[in-house]
Parts: structure tokens; C-alpha cells; sequence
């Protein structure tokens, strides 16, 4: 980690794909950009989390050839995972995807961060508290036990959850249920091709060990996907994580969802090499540093997105980005209830949905855009943070 500045244009709070975008962005338009991110990598969910898709990064068009949708950081981004990792876009569903390895993508935002002279990086870093002056921000930002005091112009919050919010700018969770989280292992040294037919002989089996009691219900929900990489599967668990109860911003209830997702994980990777010959010779999974959360708490910006604005395609004068990813719906772990767009086509994000007017200089991307409980199941995902990001990074630069 480099020095923190005393004195910097922009400062982006949280390094996932719409901080790192948003940095990046905010760089290469001049500005002097610090970036702080509380883990001790870039990346977010899709490095801490093992989130292992890129989803939204294409036109929502599956009867044309992968277009991408964002220019600029996104399609950087996306085509040098293709590069590192050999992978393609692909269809799931009624939309395009592209597998990506959380390793690989922690590495790519490193390196394109250092490529940049005028962007500062740190990790392991808090920000404590922050105070709004006339024309800039003061930031108490800790680091290694220490504190820096540093002066920014602008501000752009990525946390995924609205912490520089002040309270009368964050949309209330209480009357809804949340998307669920998810805890994501990788599974190494896995023998075979996973197929179609494979996936549905490990669930069969995986099943009639749950009715049996050999194996716990909250596996009913798992799923498997192969990694680009060689011998490499994850395995997804969707969590109820408590239903109502659940609250990503308590620590605790954090603890122990992943504590209880992880116990039943290991039973299962247990099972399963005894049953299935594929997982013989597997040792114990690799856990992620963080569940996998897709929902906490949201800015109220000038323009709040809805549901409906993505369904009927919506586009705005002053839009910044594009969103082409359906509504995904996770409020239980028994899978998703998907809805796509009317048509296949994209729909705008405004501007005004990455900030607040009256809190000035400061822009936000990512999982806590303005958007209401179910635009955000569509907007939530890497490939349109990174745009969001990318877009909140050059608002804020032209702001300084």
C-alpha cells in the first residue's frame, strides 16, 4: 500500500467491481483518486465472495451474437478475464454470461490499478468518520492501526451498503425480504467433466441423502458449476440465513450464517467422496473470505429505479449506463424466480441514481444505488456495478 495523500480530487470508498471502476475511471479523467477497501485485495464479491460469473456485461439480445452492452471498463474488464482465463460468453437462461476466476480477477484490478500514476490504493483501510465543509470532505481513514486525515474533493461511495448515508437518504429494508446470501466454496481436484447429466446425478444423490437424514435440508439448494479452471468446481449454497431475521449489517448474524453454511458443507463435500467417484480424491474445500451478500441497505437518490423501469426498457435523457440483466429474485434459498425484460433490450440508468442533492460532492454505485427491492435483483450484478462505477467515477472527477 502506497502513502495516503493529504490532499486528493476523489476518494472511492470500497475496492468490489463498482469501486474498482468508479477509481479507475476517475483516474484516467485527471483526478488525483484514492480508493480504500477494507479487505486485503480488490475485487469484492468477486474475489472475497468467489462470486464466479460476470453476469449483465452483455446486450440482452441472445438471438445476436455477445455485444457488449457498457463500453469503456466493463468490456476492459470482461475481455481480459476472457484473455487470462480462456472463456467465452456463454448462454444461461435467456441471457449471456462469462465465467470468471475470483483469483484472477483480484489480480487484473491490481495491476490496472498500479498502471495508473494518479490513482492511490488502499487495502486493509477503514474509513471512520468523514465531515462535509463547504466545497470538500474531511476523511479519517485508518490504516495499520494508524490514522490519516485526509481532504478530498468529491466522494464516491461503492460499500455495497449506503455507509456514508446519512439517515434520511437510506431506504428502509424492515417490510421486505431480503435477497438471500450465499456461501461459495471451491471444490479442487475434481475428476471428470461436470455435465448436465453429472449435475443431475450429484442432486439425485445428494437429495435421497437429505431424506435419509444423512445429509441437512438447507442442501437442497446447493448447485455446481465448473471453474474456468482445471479440476476446479463451486459449489453455491443459498441461504435463508434466519428469513425476516436476517441482517447483513449485524456482524453477528453474519458469523453465523456463514458458520452454519460452512457446517453443512463439509458434510456435504464428506458425502460426496464416498458417493461420487469425481470427488474422491478432493480435499477439503477452499472457503471464501466473505458470504456472498446481494442485498443490504440503499441511498435514496434524486431518482430511485424500479422494477418496472427495467421490465418495459426504460431509457432517460440522462442516463449513464446501461442495465440488461433480468430480474433475479433470491428472497429464499430454494433458487431464483427470474423475470426478463419485455423485449430484449436494455434499459437506462440515470444519473440521478447515483446521487443525492443534498449531499453535495459525494456519488454513489453499485449495490447501493438509488433502485427499490426488486430493479436492484437486476442491477445488483458485476457486470453493472462496474458500469455504474465507471459512470459514478467520471461524475465525480468532473466535479472536482
Amino acid at each position: 500500500m502506497n502513502k495516503l495523500p493529504t490532499t486528493v480530487d476523489v476518494t472511492v470508498v470500497g475496492g468490489g467491481s463498482a469501486g474498482l471502476a468508479a477509481a479507475l475511471a476517475s483516474a484516467r479523467m485527471g483526478a488525483q483518486t484514492l480508493l480504500i477497501e477494507r479487505h486485503d485485495r480488490l475485487g469484492g464479491m468477486g474475489a472475497v465472495a468467489n462470486v464466479h460469473t460476470f453476469c449483465g456485461l452483455f446486450h440482452p439480445d441472445v438471438a445476436s451474437p455477445p455485444e457488449w452492452l457498457n463500453p469503456g471498463i466493463p468490456e476492459e474488464i470482461g475481455k481480459l478475464m476472457m484473455q487470462r482465463v480462456g472463456t467465452k460468453p456463454e448462454v444461461m437462461g435467456s441471457v449471456y454470461v462469462l465465467r470468471q476466476h475470483p483469483t484472477t480477477f483480484s489480480q487484473i484490478a491490481a495491476e490496472l490499478c498500479a498502471n495508473e500514476p494518479l490513482l492511490t490504493v488502499a487495502t486493509n483501510a477503514q474509513l471512520t468518520a468523514n465531515r462535509f465543509h463547504s466545497d470538500h470532505w474531511t476523511l479519517e481513514i485508518k490504516t495499520a492501526g494508524s490514522l490519516s486525515e485526509v481532504t478530498s474533493s468529491a466522494i464516491v461511495d461503492t460499500t455495497g451498503s449506503a455507509t456514508l448515508a446519512p439517515a434520511a437518504s437510506i431506504q428502509s429494508n424492515a417490510d421486505i425480504r431480503l435477497h438471500r446470501p450465499a456461501l461459495i466454496a471451491e471444490f479442487h481436484n475434481v475428476l471428470g467433466e461436470l455435465t448436465d447429466s453429472a449435475r443431475l446425478q450429484i442432486a439425485g444423490g445428494i437429495v435421497r441423502a437429505i431424506r435419509s437424514g444423512q445429509l441437512p435440508e438447507m442442501l437442497l439448494g446447493v448447485t455446481f458449476r465448473a471453474s474456468p479452471a482445471p479440476r476446479e468446481v463451486f459449489v453455491t449454497l443459498d441461504l435463508e440465513a434466519g428469513g425476516m431475521e436476517w441482517n447483513p449489517g449485524a456482524p453477528t448474524c453474519v458469523e453465523n450464517a456463514f458458520s452454519s453454511a460452512k457446517e453443512a458443507l463439509l458434510k456435504l463435500w464428506q458425502h460426496l467422496q464416498v458417493t461420487e467417484p469425481a470427488f474422491s480424491s478432493c480435499p477439503e474445500p477452499i472457503w471464501p473470505s466473505d458470504l456472498g451478500i446481494r442485498e443490504s441497505t440503499r441511498w435514496i437518490g434524486d431518482y430511485v429505479l424500479t422494477a418496472n423501469d427495467l421490465l418495459q426498457s426504460r431509457r432517460f435523457e440522462d442516463e449513464v449506463a446501461l442495465a440488461g440483466w433480468p430480474l433475479e429474485m433470491r428472497e429464499t434459498a430454494r433458487g431464483p424466480k427470474i423475470r426478463y425484460f419485455t423485449r430484449p433490450a436494455p434499459a437506462g440508468i440515470p444519473a440521478r441514481c447515483l446521487r443525492a442533492s443534498a449531499v453535495p460532492r459525494l456519488w454513489f454505485a453499485g449495490r447501493c444505488i438509488s433502485a427499490d427491492h426488486e430493479a436492484l435483483s437486476s442491477v445488483r450484478v458485476m457486470g453493472t456495478c462496474l458500469a455504474t462505477g465507471q459512470a459514478a467515477g467520471i461524475l465525480a472527477a468532473q466535479r472536482r
